[in-house]
């Protein structure tokens, strides 16, 4: 007697597990669905393809440090999207072949519910991820400019227009200004951008470079060495023989505004100032990063905040920006700051005993902590909405292809291999004049600074520019207002009684006293303004 074959009218609780529950399987491991309904052919086909995959990427994974596999997906996001693409074809192809499969009974119209819901369950997640895959792409496309911006400082080319400002003058004091040559040394050779600092929040109509800081990586003995320039420092030597005559902090404006002074120049501004700083510091200065100080609390908030050591306590009442209304203070010691204070830990320059020269250190103190952060896997708490911020924070020209090598050399090297200097008394010397107040430079001096960090790739920078050690401390904020003491309003003088019209009849001249010597015209101090 033979089993009677179901029909398309029969109850079908079989097309559910023939059927439904394969196609499921294959949307989730292509091929296990097949392997569960008995065919191993089909289950070999799509399952060795898609494991082969998850292998080699969890090799990658485990052989690649958190950093460098960051740096490798911004360098091959079309791959990956067109491998999602390729993994979404393949995950359809393995669950189709499991819901047609041969010997399974006609779909009928209800099977096109659960049909839909799998394609969802197929798509959705895999179109989610695209989606933030593309994200990112499009973040790291604002964040790099080198396919636009060529690296390297400008090169002066043709004739120059007539200076419609007075900031450009031969300089006859810098005509001995040795050229900025790369170096003679084969092998690796030294990484060295311009960090700039761009103050350009909401309400000002300037964007000058009040920050300049020019790091520069060792390879050969895994070192970062940084000086920052004061942002009033003049008559700095650009590579024509020219000098600008402004402060520094104003001349990449200068150089965007005036593109025919700078012939052969971007057009940006950042290879002109990349240059005047090269030749003052007689280095090849190869690539820039510019930071828009008014988006950086967001992106040290995504970090996680940042670690700074803080040699000198201070405390400035008239800082009224970014939570602080009431001024700002910090104690001595080691802190962990979110995104506002560590602003206003890098912009504070007017509390007692500091200046422009004890902020720039404390920059890059600063950027020492925004670099522990990111090594420590600050950046996988929320990587796309970390790039968006970056993405709105810094422009640079740093190729993506160096960028793998750069972050592993980045992150081997900590405080202890970090050499930093201020360009401060006596490699400048302050004056003032129509300019305002100024910071004329010491060539010499500050040429001689700079050959003691800026060493030939494998030779160590000076000892004595050695980042201080880490201080110990509970990681606090250590932060708080820092209002000042209020000024007590003057006591009410009492109004004098009236003088009577008559003397009482109880009084008489006799007792009247006698008048005294006129008092004192001393005054009591005025407090200063």
């Amino acid at each position: 007697m033979t089993t009677p074959t179901p029909g398309p009218a029969d109850p079908a609780p079989s097309n559910w597990r023939s059927r439904y529950v394969p196609a499921v399987l294959d949307a989730i491991f292509p091929g296990l669905g097949h392997l569960v309904a008995g065919r191993r052919k089909l289950a070999a086909i799509f399952g060795i393809p898609f494991l082969a995959l998850i292998l080699v990427s969890l090799l990658i994974v485990a052989g690649t440090s958190g950093g460098r596999l960051a740096a490798e997906a911004i360098n091959a996001f079309p791959l990956l999207i067109g491998v999602q693409g390729v993994v979404l074809v393949w995950r359809v192809l393995a669950s189709g072949s499991s819901l047609f499969a041969p010997g399974l009974p006609r779909l009928r119209p209800l099977d096109a519910v659960p049909i839909g819901v799998l394609l969802l369950f197929l798509a959705g997640p895999q179109a989610a991820l695209g989606y933030v895959t593309n994200e990112a792409r499009l973040a790291t496309d604002e964040i790099f400019a080198g396919n636009t911006v060529a690296p390297g400082a400008w090169t002066p080319q043709g004739s120059v227009a007539p200076d419609p400002s007075d900031f450009l003058s031969p300089g006859p004091s810098f005509s001995e200004a040795p050229s900025v040559a790369p170096s003679a040394t084969t092998g690796p050779q030294r990484i060295t951008i311009l960090l700039m600092g761009i103050d350009s929040e909401p309400g000002r109509d300037t964007a000058s470079t009040d920050t300049m800081i020019v790091a520069s990586l060792d390879p050969v003995t895994e070192t970062v060495s940084m000086i920052s320039v004061p942002r009033d420092m003049v008559n700095v030597p650009l590579p024509d023989g020219r000098v600008f005559s402004g402060k520094i902090n104003g001349l990449d404006s200068f150089a965007r505004i005036h593109p025919k002074e700078f012939p052969g120049s971007n057009g940006t501004g950042h290879d002109v100032l990349m240059a005047a700083l090269g030749t003052l510091l007689n280095i090849k200065i190869d690539y820039y990063a510019a930071v828009n100080l008014y988006t950086f609390p967001r992106v040290v908030n995504l970090l996680g905040g940042v670690d700074v050591n803080v040699a000198h306590g201070f405390c400035d009442p008239t800082y009224r920006m970014n939570g602080y209304p009431n001024g700002f203070s910090i104690m001595a010691g080691h802190h962990h700051l979110d995104g506002n204070a560590a602003l206003a830990y890098a912009r504070v320059r007017k509390a007692s005993g500091e200046s422009d020269f004890t902020r720039a250190a404390r920059q890059q103190e600063v950027l020492n902590g925004l670099r522990d952060a990111i090594v420590k896997g600050g950046f996988l708490r929320d990587p796309v909405g970390l790039l968006r911020a970056i993405g709105n924070l810094l422009t640079t020209n740093v190729p993506r292809a160096i960028l793998p090598d750069l972050v592993d050399d980045m992150s081997r090297i900590g405080r202890a291999q970090t050499y930093r200097a201020v360009i401060d008394h006596p490699f400048v010397k302050p004056a003032s004049d129509y300019r305002g107040s100024i910071q004329l430079p010491n060539l010499t001096a500050i040429r001689a600074l700079a050959a003691s960090l800026f060493t030939t790739p494998g030779t160590m920078p000076s000892k004595d520019f050695l980042a201080p050690p880490a201080l110990s401390g509970g990681g606090g904020s250590g932060v708080s207002n820092c209002a000042p003491a209020a000024t007590p309003a003057p006591k009410p003088t009492p109004k004098p009684s009236p003088k009577p019209s008559s003397p009482a009849p109880s009084e008489s001249p006799k007792d009247t006293p006698k008048p005294t010597a006129s008092p004192s015209s001393e005054q009591s101090p005025t407090p200063s303004s």
